[in-house]
């Protein structure tokens, strides 16, 4: 899994490729399709090792499958490339072979391996596979090695052999690899096998690690093609050039216009480097260079984080760029083929907000277009079209609607158009007042079913069943409700929003009559107890149904008599289950949050409700140890009261979301964390504000009147809080004097 995220997250090939794929994260867009060069399609700093960790992972990935097929055509298309990677890199099924020079080669790299592995140390002391193993044996090898290359007929085998023995020597930094290298190197000609490149490589570090800097570099130079398999070896190696008379000599050394090229081009693909200088002098030497278009790529590539959504909690904030230098040196520019050249100054233009000059060039590029090109050109089109929206109405709905069903029948590109588009509208749709298209804009790709309450329910269940949809509407609808599981789970969440409004009548005809134990509610809504938060699990368990039925049979009770005790204590005592602070929430939510609650309206129904319940039950309790649970519910009603008066608003897609205790927020009311740099303050819990707005009376009660009793002395053993207000109290009156008014 970790493999995964990290080429999802820091790897954008296949993003940008035809045929489909998805961004990293929900806040960037890439609009652009994969071009077939070295680092094209990889953003930012390709030294970063999570890049590089990756890249080296696709490219082991890729050199296996090459060399499988290689040995695939050498063993005659006998075996299936399962086999194949069985006997080569598993050491399996070898009695399949029937070649016996072949045959030796296998149990050779095996005998090698410890030689090469990064381990090899710790195998010299503790030894290989229960073998005892000896680095002084190494030279030993190496011998065996090369006298192979004399003695196999097969020259696939020779050139597998010369390998292992320059590879053996380069690793164990002996002394005779550049003769090795330069003894057998007549095995590379004519040669198309990817153990030409790996020599290579291997031929480039030796020279770099011999103090032939420049050299090495330039050897390494030569993998840097698109027929090459290690290719970013040129790269990562070119940071050994690193003075002005290292950089002359590697000039000096290119054989060509081309050669000369790819060294400013690799000397560009460092995050650091000056592109726009590199473009020019690329050009001087070759204007219709093909690593003239990789660079003004990948530049373009870089520039798309200019539509990405600011995060300050994670990143810093973007900065705003100048892209007017490349807009005055492109514009200067003439080649044989300007796409390139033309797409690059639309989007940099329309960055700069030179909207027309934009268009002007993203129609000349039209004119130039081949290919998969055509679906970033009409990605960028329909970009501008979104960008200069002010309002949307039906007629707007029905354009976006009819743009986006063609975009996204197109390969490339689409996940982040469809996701731009409503990253896009969203905002006007809030200010447009129009609620439910701003919450499903907002979560057109993650139905958020807690956030929906029983107003947006409704809406969105006429939206569904209207019958003249916009295109834009149906599009909505049908990714909102794109799967049965969200189907099913916004209609459980449906019996959820109606208990949550009181509405048990309504929840009780979508709850089926069951009597399979695994329905059995957890918690029962009518008990409360001191320990566990209230959340104990009941010894006699009900359904919902039940749960639902004995609710509104006690609603009828109290309506023929409304003085009744037990039924105003057990109504009370459910409602306030029901609350967010309750045993039972999940009755009334689809998913408890940690942090903030919804619809404050609701849930300060429940709790007013319990608390008039609660006073009515208080009032005709005989008992007084009963009259001490009651006043106990009722502090703990109370306190409830105090969160819902004093908290945060935050925007999740509904406007009656709420953040209470202790989280810091932002300004705009949004939960972050403690972000250096990032202004915050705390939405923060203390009694001395609780007791100083007025709260507090029914601990004051239970203290005053109930000390006496058992369930208060209970409470005390129990309940931490108590003591501490009480303690609050005593220090706030000594230390300030304070008068302190309770309600």
């Amino acid at each position: 899994m970790l493999r995964v995220l990290l080429l999802f997250v820091f790897f954008y090939t296949t993003s940008i490729a035809c045929g489909g794929g998805f961004w990293p994260d929900d806040y960037q867009f890439r609009f652009l399709h994969k071009r077939n060069f070295e680092f094209a399609n990889i953003t930012g700093d390709l030294t970063s090792s999570r890049v590089y960790n990756d890249l080296i992972y696709e490219y082991n990935d890729e050199i296996k499958k090459q060399n499988i097929k290689e040995w695939k055509a050498q063993f005659g298309n006998f075996y299936s490339e399962k086999e194949i990677e069985d006997i080569i890199y598993k050491n399996k099924e070898l009695s399949k072979i029937k070649n016996e020079e072949i045959r030796d080669y296998i149990d050779f790299l095996e005998y090698q391996k410890p030689y090469i592995s990064s381990d090899r140390w710790y195998y010299q002391k503790f030894g290989y596979k229960g073998v005892k193993f000896d680095m002084s044996k190494l030279p030993v090898v190496i011998k065996k090695a090369l006298k192979r290359v004399e003695t196999v007929s097969s020259r696939y085998l020779k050139l597998r052999y010369f390998f292992i023995a320059l590879r053996l020597a380069h690793y164990n930094n002996l002394d005779n690899t550049l003769q090795i290298y330069e003894k057998y190197k007549y095995l590379l000609k004519n040669s198309n096998s990817i153990v030409k490149d790996w020599i290579q490589g291997l031929y480039a570090g030796i020279l770099i690690k011999k103090g032939e800097v420049v050299k090495g570099v330039y050897e390494f130079t030569k993998l840097f093609g698109e027929d090459k398999y290690n290719w970013h070896l040129a790269y990562y190696n070119f940071k050994y050039i690193k003075t002005d008379e290292q950089w002359n000599k590697l000039l000096s050394m290119a054989k060509n216009k081309e050669e000369k090229i790819k060294f400013y081009t690799i000397r560009a693909l460092n995050v650091k480097a000056n592109v726009l200088e590199e473009l020019k002098n690329i050009t001087k030497i070759d204007k219709n260079s093909k690593f003239f278009d990789l660079l003004l790529f990948r530049t373009l590539l870089n520039s798309q984080d200019f539509f990405d959504i600011s995060m300050p909690f994670y990143y810093d904030s973007k900065v705003v760029k100048n892209y007017e230098p490349f807009i005055s040196y492109l514009k200067s520019i003439k080649r044989d083929n300007m796409y390139m050249v033309d797409l690059t100054l639309a989007y940099f233009n329309f960055y700069q907000k030179n909207i027309d000059v934009s268009k002007k060039y993203l129609n000349k590029a039209y004119k130039e277009v081949s290919g998969d090109d055509i679906h970033e050109l009409n990605a960028l089109k329909y970009i501008i079209y979104l960008n200069n929206l002010t309002k949307i109405d039906e007629k707007i709905e029905d354009e976006i609607g009819t743009k986006l069903e063609k975009l996204m029948l197109q390969p490339c590109n689409k996940n982040s158009l469809h996701k731009y588009t409503f990253y896009k509208i969203k905002d006007i749709y809030k200010k447009q007042n129009n609620e439910l298209k701003y919450f499903l804009s907002k979560n057109i790709d993650y139905t958020n079913v807690n956030a929906i309450n029983l107003e947006k329910y409704n809406e969105l269940k006429a939206l569904e069943n209207k019958q003249n949809k916009t295109k834009l509407e149906k599009y909505m609808i049908t990714h909102t409700l794109k799967s049965e599981y969200v189907r099913i789970e916004l209609k459980l969440a449906y019996t959820n929003i109606l208990m949550n409004n009181l509405m048990f009548e309504e929840a009780l005809k979508r709850v089926k009559k069951t009597t399979k134990k695994e329905d059995k509610l957890e918690f029962n809504i009518f008990n409360n107890y001191i320990v566990g938060n209230n959340r104990v699990h009941s010894e006699k368990k009900y359904t919902l149904y039940e749960t639902i039925k004995k609710l509104i049979d006690i609603q009828n009770n109290l309506k023929k008599n409304p003085n009744s005790t037990m039924d105003n204590y057990l109504y009370a005592t459910a409602l306030y289950n029901l609350s967010y602070w309750g045993n039972s929430n999940s009755l009334t939510t689809v998913y408890r949050s940690n942090y903030y609650f919804k619809e404050k309206d609701n849930e300060l129904k429940k709790i007013n409700l319990s608390i008039k319940h609660f006073k009515k039950a208080l009032k005709r309790a005989k008992n007084k140890e009963f009259k001490s649970k009651i006043v106990y519910m009722l502090a703990k009603s109370e306190l409830a009261l105090y969160y819902i008066n004093n908290a945060k608003v935050i925007d999740s897609g509904i406007k009656t979301n709420f953040i209470h205790e202790n989280y810091i927020i932002n300004d705009y009311g949004n939960l972050i964390g403690n972000i250096k740099g990032y202004e915050v303050k705390k939405a923060n819990f203390t009694y001395e504000d609780y007791i100083e707005n007025g709260y507090g009376k029914f601990l004051n009660d239970l203290k005053e009147k109930y000390q006496d009793t058992n369930y208060y002395k209970e409470l005390l053993k129990e309940c931490g809080f108590i003591t501490y207000y009480f303690d609050t109290i005593d220090i706030m009156q000594y230390e300030h004097s304070i008068k302190i008014n309770i309600k």
